[in-house]
C-alpha cells in the first residue's frame, strides 16, 4: 500500500503570485519609509557621536519632545507615549550626561525639565547635522524634488492623522 505525503496532496496554486507581490510592494510605503527613517536617524546619530555627544537612539524621546522653557516629566511621558518611570529613567541618564537638568517648575509643585548649556549645544549640533543630511540627500535627489516629496510627505501625514483623530 501506497502511503501519499500530505505534502503531495496540495495542490499548487494556479494563480501566479509573483505579479500580486510586486503590485503590492510598489503601492507599500512601509519599506521605503522605514529604510528612509531609518538613513536619516543613523546620518544624525553618526554626526552627533562626531561631534562627541554620548547619546542613546531612546534619548530621543526626550530631546524632541522638551520644550525650550522646560517641560514636566507628566508631559513629557505623554508626548513621547511611554510611562512615567521609563521617561524618568531617560531623563536622569541624559542629567547625568549633562543634557538636561531639573528645576521647580512656575506652579511650584512640580519639577521641569530644562536643557542646559551642553543641551543648547546638542540642538545646535543636531540642527547643523540635518542641514547636512539634507544637502546629502539634495545632491542624490534634487532639491526640489526633495522639497516637494517633504513638502508632500508632510501634508499626508497631517491628513491622516486628521483623519484618525476624527474616527476615533
Amino acid at each position: 500500500m501506497k502511503q501519499s505525503s500530505s505534502a503531495s496532496n496540495v495542490k499548487k496554486a494556479s494563480v501566479d503570485t509573483t505579479d500580486i507581490r510586486h503590485r503590492a510592494n510598489r503601492k507599500s510605503l512601509v519599506h521605503p519609509l522605514a529604510f528612509l527613517a531609518s538613513d536619516f536617524r543613523e546620518r544624525i546619530r553618526a554626526g552627533l557621536r562626531q561631534r562627541d555627544h554620548a547619546l542613546q537612539p531612546a534619548h530621543a524621546k526626550v530631546m524632541v519632545h522638551l520644550d525650550l522653557g522646560g517641560t514636566r516629566l507628566t508631559d513629557l511621558a505623554a508626548r513621547a507615549g511611554v510611562s512615567k518611570q521609563a521617561m524618568g529613567k531617560l531623563v536622569d541618564e541624559l542629567e547625568k550626561l549633562g543634557y538636561v537638568c531639573r528645576e521647580s517648575h512656575s506652579d511650584g509643585r512640580a519639577k521641569a525639565i530644562h536643557f542646559t548649556s551642553e543641551g543648547s549645544k546638542l540642538l545646535k549640533d543636531s540642527g547643523a547635522i540635518v542641514d547636512d543630511v539634507w544637502h546629502e540627500y539634495a545632491a542624490l535627489f534634487g532639491e526640489k524634488r526633495l522639497q516637494r516629496l517633504r513638502d508632500e510627505l508632510h501634508e499626508f501625514y497631517d491628513t491622516v492623522r486628521e483623519a484618525r483623530k476624527s474616527h476615533g
